[in-house]
């Protein structure tokens, strides 16, 4: 006889719709919503309470947290970070790396890549690597150093595809620097999502990187151009193309409220992924950190790199950054919960078998109390992280 697991008296966010249901898993998929299990399942039964069952999160954009950091070039500190973020609701992520010079930005690639292989199911999934640089803008650099942003590369680039084997899933590029669209073209050669981001770039060299296959721009607003009713540059570019996903990062310090609505009512739910950015000090006490090997200062929660105020990444978790939007943007809850979970998904190409609670579906869930606090997370059928 299966083992199984019906979870019961949920408020279920498919996210699609808002069910008062019963879940039922078994052989780490969603089995069925609602109704009687099968009389060949004999399951588990856990009484949710009422509280909200929600698809896991999925962040597209995290550099480390717990005290670590996918950049670290350790195996151990991908794991460490990852399980940390499962904690607060994340079941899968792209570990984010930062500009560095080429030795070391290949062995926090080929660590990543190890951490993904060896994966215990003992945190968020690590679904691959996303590469943050270094082929970015110097003057838009935010608080990484502009010394380690460079020309695009072809050769470098297929040598970090190469460290990844296979497990590079998403690289950024600043659509102005000569090559790069020619290097758009290596990234979609290899299976690789090109996004766009740090990044000085006008409404046409943004519009051209879309035209090339860019679809993805990362912390929308944020180390870019900014707008202008004259020149929109990249963020015009990104809100006016329905082909385009955008991360947001809703912490109250990256973004004015005002734009994250404005990003929300331009794109919808379907075209926003929210996403942590966050560093190795979320869930950490104040004080100092790295961002790669550069300094940040963290004070009431907001990293900053040391001895400026440039904001450097975030403390962010997913579950706060879903809070935060329900809270920041005024939308339902079942809309921001689908900016961390289907879309994302979406972007990735795994919209078939994640981001949604629906029968044959992982078992990729996150329980949240009515503050939308998590309570517990379960990755494919399996309770990793309960409080």
């Amino acid at each position: 006889m299966t083992e199984a697991t019906l979870l019961e008296h949920a408020r279920v966010l498919t996210p699609f719709e808002e069910l008062d249901a019963s879940v039922l898993i078994a052989g780490g998929q969603i089995v069925q919503i609602g109704g009687e299990p099968p009389a060949d399942l004999v399951p588990t039964r856990i009484d949710l309470a009422q509280r909200w069952l929600a698809p896991g999160f999925i962040d597209l954009h995290v550099h480390g947290g717990g005290g670590a950091q996918f950049a670290s070039g350790s195996v151990e500190d991908c794991l460490r970070a990852a399980r940390f973020h499962a904690r607060h609701g994340t079941t899968a992520l792209l570990a984010t790396t930062v500009a560095a010079p080429r030795a070391p930005l290949r062995s926090a690639v080929a660590a990543i890549a190890e951490a993904a292989r060896d994966d215990a199911g003992t945190g968020a999934a690590v679904l691959g690597c996303h590469l943050e640089g270094p082929f970015l803008s110097p003057h838009r650099c935010g608080a990484m150093n502009p010394a380690w942003m460079r020309p695009p590369d072809a050769a470098e680039l297929r040598e970090l595809i190469d460290a990844g084997h296979g497990y590079v899933k998403l690289i950024d590029v600043a659509p102005e620097l000569p090559g790069a669209l020619e290097l758009i073209d290596v990234m979609r050669e290899h299976g690789v999502i090109a996004g766009v981001g740090h990044s000085d770039a006008t409404f046409r060299q943004a519009s051209a990187a879309f035209d090339a296959g860019a679809r993805h721009v990362i912390h929308l607003f944020n180390a870019s151009r900014p707008f202008d009713h004259r020149e929109p540059g990249l963020v015009g570019a990104a809100l006016t193309r329905g082909d385009v996903t955008c991360e947001l990062i809703a912490d109250g310090h990256h973004v004015h409220a005002a734009a994250l609505r404005l990003a929300a009512k331009m794109k919808g739910s379907e075209g926003v992924a929210l996403v942590t950015d966050a560093v190795e000090a979320a869930g950490m006490p104040d004080g100092s950190y790295r961002l790669g090997v550069t300094p940040i200062r963290v004070l009431a929660g907001r990293a900053v790199l040391a001895g400026h105020d440039v904001l450097a990444g975030s403390t962010l978790t997913m579950a706060a950054a879903v809070r935060r939007a329900v809270e920041l943007i005024g939308i339902p809850v079942r809309d921001a919960v689908r900016m961390a979970t289907v879309t994302p998904a979406q972007v990735l190409g795994i919209e078939d078998r994640a981001g949604k609670i629906a029968p044959g579906y992982r078992a990729d869930l996150v329980v949240l109390d009515e503050t939308l606090e998590p309570v517990a997370t379960i990755r494919a059928g399996d309770w990793i992280s309960e409080s």
